[in-house]
């Protein structure tokens, strides 16, 4: 009886072995391991990770002291466990703190992340095992896809969606009052919990269909998780509403709704073509400088704004920190859906440089079209902000043809 139970065992062992084997080489599974005194932590990353999906990554914690001849290190459970996601290019970005459980293997777990948009993430782990009172920590780089890479498959419902509660009739040129609720898609309730980002729980982006029209405001938090504003709309047509908001843990999630205003048609110019890279607004005059020329299309690049005084010409040095930043840059899509707010970078060269007018942004372009981007900047407790509209060619398929 011993004998066959053993038998038993290692069969199932190796069946096991092999299930783990055939499900990464299905998933397309690039472990990475790192060893930390007698343990060792294998991370399991899908080849491919898209931004705006809900998408699980799969660690092993393994004991090197207690080694199975088929299994390798024994599987650590019942662990303690905490993750951090971060993205460094966007160091304003609040921090995810995804839920981590355990998988069907012993000593197997999983982090439940998810992705605003495509780049470089840095995934830190804090691991206790039983017994130990020092955790184990690791850290590894995700390279995130644009959710626009993704071919071939409809698109996987976002965690959290925006819903605009009171259903209000929105007339052009009077005030129209805003509800807005952040509900979760998996239950439909609303979060009441959320984590600031750049001193606010809420930032609402609103433009025209063309992208003529631009506001940045901050609704005020209610008691029962709604968030409330009034805003009148200069004409009549669709508005495309963003929700810029970091539910408590989540991090970063940009979220879409579209509100229709009955009026007179827009008297601005609605057509969307680049513009000239220097502007001027309420006194500043800003040149806008392309880290890279052709812009690049997926890829993290520096755009920077260099700040002078319309009237003297002399480069700005008395800007002032606008929302916890010396800058704010939005950048949307001609398909009024594609949307990326970029932070400034907050090295010490990027610091000096800003008290000096030139602000840099990473900004990243996640598929060809036409931009149009806002700077937003506060100078005499003042924000200006100053527009421009750019095209971001496929370089490839200009050069094949295809």
């Amino acid at each position: 009886m011993k004998l066959f139970l053993r038998a038993f065992t290692s069969v199932a062992i190796s069946f096991a072995a092999l299930a783990l084997v055939s499900i990464a080489t299905h998933a397309q599974i690039k472990p990475i391991e790192k060893k930390i005194g007698k343990y060792a932590i294998t991370i399991r990353v899908p080849e491919a990770i898209y931004a705006e999906e809900v998408t699980d990554i799969e660690f092993r914690l393994g004991d090197t002291s207690n080694n199975d001849p088929v299994l390798g290190a024994e599987g650590v459970i019942r662990a303690k466990t905490l993750a951090k996601i971060t993205m460094p290019a966007m160091p304003g970005m609040p921090a995810q703190k995804p839920k981590i459980h355990t998988e069907g293997v012993p000593g197997d777990y999983g982090i439940e992340t998810y992705f605003p948009h495509g780049g470089e993430y840095l995934v830190e782990l804090e691991l206790t095992a039983p017994g130990e009172t020092m955790p184990i920590k690791v850290s590894f780089t995700v390279d995130v896809k644009d959710a626009e890479a993704v071919k071939n498959r409809k698109p996987k419902p976002k965690p959290f969606f925006l819903e605009i509660t009171n259903k209000p009739v929105a007339k052009a040129g009077e005030p129209t009052p805003l509800v807005l609720a952040i509900r979760e898609m998996k239950t439909k309730a609303i979060v009441k919990e959320f984590d600031i980002a750049h001193e606010k729980l809420f930032h609402l982006i609103m433009v025209s269909k063309d992208l003529g029209w631009f506001v940045h405001e901050h609704p005020e938090p209610q008691a029962d998780g709604t968030f409330t504003i009034s805003q009148t709309f200069p004409a009549g047509g669709e508005y495309r509403v963003f929700a810029d908001v970091a539910p408590k843990g989540a991090g970063s999630n940009v979220l879409l709704t579209v509100l229709k205003v009955s009026g007179d048609a827009p008297t601005w110019n609605s057509m969307l073509k680049p513009t000239p890279t220097t502007t001027e607004a309420d006194g500043v005059r800003a040149q806008l400088k392309f880290g890279e020329n052709p812009l690049p299309i997926g890829k993290t690049t520096p755009l920077t704004f260099l700040l002078t005084d319309a009237v003297t010409s002399k480069p700005i040095t008395d800007l002032e920190p606008y929302l916890g930043a010396m800058g704010h840059l939005l950048l949307i899509h001609q398909d009024g859906q594609t949307f990326v707010h970029s932070h400034p970078m907050e090295d010490d060269i990027a610091t000096a440089a800003a008290k000096g007018g030139s602000v840099a942004f990473n900004a990243r372009f996640p598929k060809p079209g036409i931009y149009k981007a806002w700077g937003q900047f506060q100078r005499g407790g003042k924000v200006v902000t100053l527009s421009f509209v750019m095209s971001v060619e496929d370089k490839i398929k200009k050069l094949t043809g295809k």
